[in-house]
């Protein structure tokens, strides 16, 4: 946004019209507001059928209507008044202070040579920008052509994509006029151009729109659409923030789903939970929100939990010195009600404390951020809106084992007698020690062997994968543990185990601690009255119990099925290690743990619990096998 405007256009700073003169050569002939671009001095030196300026002095006053200008031009007659002072036909206004550049550094970019001619020509100076169509028509002139170019000035750091095609406009229909009537060369109709140039510079920045009549049959229809960049990609676990109350800018005509969407943007909830409450379709909610992204009514931070970490960014070391910061921080973080709000220094230190490795949690508990009735999500969201705060993220990355040093067994010969002959253990021995290998068949084995004639062994030891009828092995020694727990497990909760996996390092005493609840089961049954009989047995089973929720801030939101899991976890009590199968291969490095928080909805607590399962770690920051990365 510009500096000191309410509109996302950038404000025209200058609007001039330059010709190229035959005997001076590039000039300014008229320029609004006048006297900002410097130009060389010079007399009346033009020859007859070139255009005589119209002394900027006693131009139309500005003051007029803007849309009545047109209509105020001054007689061509004017321009040779022996009362006016032609030494000095760019008299600067009094009221000016300091000029924007001198003329003469761009005076080759704005009548270039015919090549660039017709063609959009931008250029720069130290502190402005300059856009203009440069335009070359051949003919019955002077030298056979006509160079003309009607010029913008923008500040250098301006978006000038808006302008473009209102530049390629007007330049197309001054061409238009001189091809047809000699509207731009012609002495009787050239000073006109001063009341253009005059709207053209008050409507454009005051309307953003403007229609000027040049002739009866041409006519200037001017509208600005801003150009606004592509919108980011729209992901699951986005937060949309609004910018502007979009509630009061909701109409009748507007689209069924972006009525739905927008009424359930608080700067809380995720694209995710979006769509569910406005039970919406995700593909159609990610489309409104970028669509929202697109015109700048919105932004999207990250979700806001208490395990979060941020850092300041180097931006802070000039945002902290900004007024319109220091002002809204203290009113949009304290809570209502609260007197007296902290002052900006106090605000600032607490910013500064934000790290990463420390967890929002913990920094609240090391600085006593509650007494200060500080909203905490507020105090990050402000930081994040303004640009000096980013969110750390934890990029969990499984990596894999290290393979064991391969293991070489020698050949083994057995001869006809019994004896037994080995090659190359030697020279084995020498080039590394050799151990006794699990599952190879000893001597003793071989000698006994019914067939023992000839029998020649080459192993090789090497780290593999299980194969497929080990899989299936653990997959029936796992059926078999479900079975067992299943008699305290609710009905209902028994088909959404399915998608539990097991560490293989847990199965031993996970088999052992399934028997014993199951024995205990059994006991507890026979003690309880007939209810909740089994179809088809005469087993009694356990009534389920209810799930105790935890109060948690950074507890994770578990829909009803996943409540039922949880309750289930809870009283098995040996199955400690459940994770969802699915989530192993996203563990590349290139997801986030608020994007799999929100892929199987769980929270940063339960996430955790499930990286250690995975890793093999134990709790404490170790993860084992799974690797953190904070960036």
């Amino acid at each position: 946004m510009p500096e000191g405007g309410d509109s996302f256009l950038p404000r025209i700073q200058s609007v001039f019209y330059a010709v190229f003169d035959v005997r001076q050569g590039p000039k300014i002939v008229y320029q609004v507001p006048e006297g900002l671009i410097a130009v060389p001095l010079a007399g009346p030196t033009w020859a007859s059928g070139s255009i005589p300026p119209t002394p900027l002095s006693e131009a139309p006053p500005s003051d007029a209507s803007s849309r009545s200008s047109c209509t105020s031009l001054v007689s061509p007659s004017d321009a040779f008044q022996p009362r006016r002072s032609l030494t000095s036909p760019q008299k600067r206004s009094p009221s000016a202070t300091k000029t924007l550049f001198n003329f003469d550094e761009i005076s080759k970019f704005v009548i270039p040579p015919p090549a660039l001619c017709g063609r959009l020509v931008t250029c720069s100076t130290k502190q402005h920008r300059i856009i203009g169509f440069p335009i070359e028509l051949k003919g019955k002139y002077q030298r056979n052509y006509f160079r003309y170019n009607l010029c913008f000035v923008f500040d250098r750091g301006a978006d000038l994509s808006c302008y473009e095609p209102i530049v390629r406009k007007i330049s197309r229909v001054l061409t238009t006029c001189e091809e047809e009537s000699g509207f731009l060369s012609s002495p009787s109709t050239s000073h006109a151009l001063y009341a253009i140039l005059e709207q053209l510079y008050e409507d454009l920045n005051s309307y953003s729109e403007t229609s000027i009549a040049i002739d009866q049959f041409n006519t200037i229809e001017l509208k600005i659409f801003p150009f606004y960049p592509n919108p980011p990609p729209v992901e699951d676990w986005m937060v949309p923030l609004a910018l502007i109350n979009l509630t009061k800018r909701i109409e009748d005509n507007w689209d069924l789903t972006m009525v739905k969407v927008c009424q359930h943007i608080n700067g809380v909830n995720h694209v995710s939970r979006i769509a569910h409450l406005a039970d919406c379709d995700i593909a159609l909610t990610r489309l409104a929100i970028s669509h929202l992204l697109y015109y700048q009514v919105i932004l999207t931070i990250d979700i806001f939990q208490f395990s979060n970490m941020y850092t300041l960014r180097k931006s802070i070391q000039w945002l902290a010195n900004e007024t319109h910061v220091r002002d809204e921080c203290g009113p949009y973080v304290t809570r209502p009600g609260r007197k007296p709000m902290p002052d900006w220094p106090q605000l600032l230190h607490l910013y500064s404390r934000l790290r990463s490795g420390t967890t929002v949690f913990e920094w609240m508990q090391a600085h006593n951020v509650s007494k200060l009735g500080i909203d905490v999500r507020r105090f990050v969201s402000f930081g994040v809106i303004k640009g000096f705060l980013r969110r750390v993220h934890r990029w969990p990355v499984l990596l894999t084992p290290e393979l064991p040093k391969a293991i070489v067994v020698p050949e083994v010969q057995v001869d006809p007698q019994g004896l037994i002959t080995t090659e190359g253990i030697d020279h084995q021995r020498k080039r590394d020690s050799t151990q006794p290998v699990s599952g190879a068949p000893g001597p003793s084995e071989l000698t006994s062997h019914p067939s023992a004639t000839n029998i020649t062994i080459s192993a090789t030891q090497r780290a593999r994968r299980a194969s497929a009828a080990e899989r299936v092995l653990e997959q029936l020694r796992n059926k078999d543990i479900q079975r067992t727990t299943t008699s305290n497990v609710p009905p209902n909760t028994v088909g959404s185990l399915t998608w539990i996996h097991q560490s293989p390092e847990e199965e031993k005493p996970q088999s052992k601690a399934a028997s014993m609840l199951a024995s205990v089961a059994a006991t507890t049954n026979t003690s309880t009255h007939g209810q909740h009989m089994s179809m088809g047995s005469t087993t009694p089973l356990a009534a389920p119990v209810r799930p105790r929720l935890s109060r948690s801030p950074s507890a994770p939101h578990l829909l009803p099925q996943q409540q039922t899991l949880a309750s289930a976890a809870i009283q098995v009590g040996g199955l400690k290690h459940m994770y969802p199968q699915e989530l192993i291969p996203l563990l590349d490095g290139d997801h986030h743990t608020d994007d799999l928080a929100v892929r199987f909805e769980a929270g940063w607590p339960l996430l955790e619990q499930w990286l250690i399962a995975i890793g093999g770690g134990t709790r404490n920051g170790d993860y084992g096998r799974v690797a953190i990365i904070y960036r």
